[in-house]
């Protein structure tokens, strides 16, 4: 990692650690983003101005110079194959602002640059609020046992990338994190109760807080790459198709979809492109 993370305004400012680290993909490249102690979310300026061929310290200074947008830049702890980093990160809802002000009328029509900054400034926000509202971060108050149960995720393969691993811990983190509220949880309300008669009747409430299963890591990621397709035979956006999704299946975000609905999801996912396809 070359020194441009570490220049001499950032050393006075405040590192942020994020509860949450993830990568997405938009047009086969990665995207690094993260939820913010307060709950916002941010876009690492490093990859998406790789994806852009832009210099990544060229950028911070024209936001920087920007007053509308200055304060939503932070440096943020991120885990890399290097080891971690201090990093510059755009709070989301500046990330449309920044991408509108990259003029491409300045730049020949056959630049490739071109064509890729196009493509963000139109489509990239969408996919970015899309892992927003799908993404929360798992309450680990001791007290209050979360609404949904958490998914125990699927082990990479063994050569899979860092950025893998760190993802199925952080995973796992939450994984472990739930079942120990949950205990907590149970271990408080036996407190309370006097005799087996009143646990027994707090048995129903238990199972339906634990809920049904919802759908594993790999089916989840599954729905994305459908997603994608879909995306692709319709034009149409990836929040867009976010919402239909949930609409149907009556959930408040994808990740909350039935395990036991997966059938009835590919199924879903088959006759929209089916009937995409038949409109072309």
């Amino acid at each position: 990692m070359s020194d441009e993370y570490n220049d001499e305004d950032k050393q006075d400012s405040l590192t942020l650690l994020p509860i949450e680290q993830d990568t997405i993909t938009f047009q086969g490249k990665p995207l690094v983003v993260v939820r913010l102690p307060d709950g916002r979310n941010g876009v690492v300026l490093r990859w998406i101005c790789e994806n852009l061929n832009l210099t990544p310290t060229g950028q911070v200074t024209r936001i920087k110079r920007t007053e509308t947008i200055a304060d939503d830049l932070v440096y943020v702890r991120i885990q890399t194959d290097g080891g971690p980093q201090n990093m510059p990160t755009l709070v989301l809802h500046s990330v449309p602002y920044w991408l509108a002000t990259i003029d491409t009328r300045r730049m020949e029509k056959d630049d490739p640059r071109r064509t890729v900054i196009l493509a963000y400034q139109r489509e990239a926000v969408d996919v970015l609020y899309a892992w927003a509202s799908a993404s929360r971060p798992v309450s680990t108050s001791p007290n209050v046992v979360p609404a949904e149960p958490i998914t125990q995720p699927a082990a990479p393969n063994p050569d899979a990338s860092v950025d893998e691993w760190i993802y199925y811990h952080q995973q796992m983190l939450s994984v472990l994190e739930w079942r120990r509220d949950v205990e907590q949880w149970r271990g408080s309300v036996e407190a309370r109760l006097e005799g087996l008669e009143a646990i027994t009747d707090l048995i129903p409430e238990i199972l339906e807080r634990l809920g049904p299963e919802m759908l594993t890591i790999e089916h989840q990621r599954s729905v994305q790459g459908l997603v994608k397709r879909l995306h692709d035979v319709t034009g149409k956006s990836y929040s867009t198709i976010y919402d239909a999704i949930k609409t149907a299946f009556q959930v408040p975000r994808y990740q909350e979809l039935k395990e036991q609905d997966w059938e009835k999801v590919l199924h879903w996912f088959q006759v929209q492109i089916e009937r995409a396809k038949g409109k072309q």
